[in-house]
């Protein structure tokens, strides 16, 4: 698993160090050349979206988002199971319902044919490659409250 785990990140890596890529390059050729790099704002829109849902799945494999640890500190085990099962089962809800959305909207996006602005791209190659972290984070979120719910022990993943 942690293995399948490396590449989600170096995936979320890539897409993020390329939006930092165009970004600069978008800014260069504007100030410096005076015209723009073409599908500039699409393609850096649909690599960040790519870098955050498969980030989202590595932090939600990790246990490694946001946390507020203040309540869960002083919470004797019944209660800091308590939390860490409504916590789980929020977050496995909204990545499940989430990736359902995004998967009954996949058809509609190829029927219509979206395209990039500028080179007239397909968009649904994107918006896939993007679902599909949003899938990962729903199938990790799922298998870590049923793991909870089973009683079993999960600790943080430290990377």
């Amino acid at each position: 698993m942690e293995r399948i785990v490396l590449w989600v990140e170096r995936i979320a890596g890539a897409s993020l160090a390329a939006v930092a890529l165009l970004v600069f390059a978008g800014v260069t050729m504007r100030d410096l050349f005076g015209t723009n790099l073409p599908d500039n704002f699409d393609f850096s829109r649909y690599l960040q979206a790519i870098a955050i849902f498969w980030g989202l799945a590595v932090a939600t494999y990790r246990n490694a988002h946001i946390l507020v640890d203040v309540v869960y500190e002083i919470s004797g085990a019944p209660l800091r199971r308590a939390i860490d099962l409504f916590a789980t089962f929020v977050s496995a809800a909204f990545m499940a319902l989430f990736a359902y959305m995004l998967v009954v909207r996949f058809p509609s996006v190829i029927r219509e044919h979206q395209l990039t602005s500028d080179l007239g791209l397909r968009v649904w190659p994107f918006f896939a490659v993007a679902s599909l972290g949003i899938v990962a984070a729903a199938a990790v979120a799922l298998i870590r409250l049923t793991k909870l719910a089973r009683g079993q022990s999960i600790e943080r993943h430290e990377h």
